[in-house]
């Protein structure tokens, strides 16, 4: 149980609604829905008489200690970092979470936080990670974590790997085994992005060398390898997180193999020693949160 949980509570009570106050909270519905029942799994009591209309005894008192709750940590925010919590955040960020990741967890962040202004520098893991360990930024995000001393590092996400090909390909369905995919053209992403090296790390321990598949191309970006697959260049691996946003727009095809699984997860690290100022220390309480209670990927 964490103030989320006691946050979306209120606001149903205040605007007497789940959708409206996931709404004021720019969080999914399900998310809310999701709040409330830890709270009552947490009090063992039902707050509501009925979805979102009339509070039960239980609840009335939960909503008035939950506002007192709520009005003393905006004190104590308040004494600590002063009347606003204001300044800049500069993130990091490797291909996949710059695009799929962090955009909702900023947009979410700005509307509880709206004087923080994020600035996004997009790279490899690597140069995210020299741009951390020198301090050019604040925070990074990436598919490995930075484990070295002074650098805390935490996942927010788990991803993982599908195989794709043009959505007018109609083999798909008849493909059994990896091994199948050899002679097929490949389109790859960059050697130095998580993305290629977790796909070789994959081809690693099937005993398959890279110079055994067909590469026809080889891209800086996941949507660059998205349109090359679109336009009939061959197939690629992805992260689940892009593969699933091409397909419903019918730009690709999963191709779905037994033998193909790719699990990783994507981290935030950020220099120990920073991790208590106010601003960072707003962002990384936001994020853990968010993962906690399932709204985050």
């Amino acid at each position: 149980m964490n103030l989320n949980h006691l946050k979306a509570f209120v606001k149903v009570v205040q605007t007497g609604s789940f959708k409206e106050a996931a709404k004021h909270l720019s969080v999914s519905q399900p998310a809310i829905t999701q709040r409330i029942q830890t709270l009552e799994e947490y009090l063992k009591t039902k707050l509501f008489s009925k979805e979102g209309e009339g509070l039960t005894s239980h609840g009335k008192t939960l909503y008035e200690r939950s506002v007192e709750i709520l009005a003393l940590w905006e004190q104590v925010e308040r004494e600590i970092w002063g009347t606003k919590v204001t300044g800049r955040l500069t993130l990091g960020a490797s291909t996949i979470p710059s695009e799929y990741i962090l955009p909702a967890i900023l947009k979410s962040y700005r509307a509880i936080y709206p004087d923080v202004r994020p600035q996004l520098r997009i790279s490899g893991t690597k140069e995210v990670l020299r741009w951390l360990r020198d301090r050019s930024i604040d925070l990074a995000f990436t598919g490995e974590p930075f484990e070295t001393a002074g650098i805390l590092a935490f996942p927010v996400a788990a991803d993982q790997m599908n195989l794709i090909a043009p959505a007018d390909t109609e083999w798909t369905e008849s493909v059994s085994h990896f091994e199948e995919l050899l002679e097929t053209e490949w389109i790859m992403r960059e050697p130095e992005s998580d993305t290629r090296r977790t796909f070789e790390s994959y081809l690693c321990k099937k005993g398959i060398q890279l110079q055994q598949l067909r590469i026809s191309g080889q891209l800086e970006s996941t949507e660059a390898v998205i349109a090359a697959v679109e336009a009939g260049l061959g197939i690629s691996a992805v992260s689940s997180l892009a593969a699933e946003r091409a397909l419903k727009l019918g730009r690709v095809k999963i191709i779905n193999l037994v033998d193909f699984s790719i699990q990783r997860k994507f981290y935030c690290s950020c220099l120990e020693d920073q991790k208590d100022t106010s601003v960072l220390s707003t962002f990384l309480t936001f994020v853990k949160n968010r993962k906690n209670d399932g709204s985050g990927l």
